[in-house]
């Protein structure tokens, strides 16, 4: 699935993210200097329903899981963004 429109910059706190697999994701913040990519997420459900404990990750302003090497039949990048209300 093609993410070419997603831009994680114009993210706030709190919106919801969709992966690529179907995963809900929250928005977290902007990655700090030292931490991996440039945006801080975390898994809320995943595509089977489940609640993770704790689940956190980093993505580019793209969306994408790593920033090179991307394998798009298991990474769950952001394909669309939902704003908070």
């Amino acid at each position: 699935m093609n993410n070419q429109t997603i831009d994680l910059r114009t993210c706030e706190p709190g919106d919801t993210l969709i992966s690529s697999q179907g995963a809900i994701l929250k928005y977290v913040r902007p990655t700090k200097e030292s931490e991996y990519l440039d945006h801080y997420v975390q898994y809320i459900e995943l595509p089977d329903g489940s609640k993770p404990k704790a689940s956190f990750g980093t993505r580019t302003h793209d969306g994408f899981v790593f920033k090179n090497k991307r394998i798009p039949e298991t990474d769950h990048d952001i394909v669309k963004i939902i704003k908070k209300c």
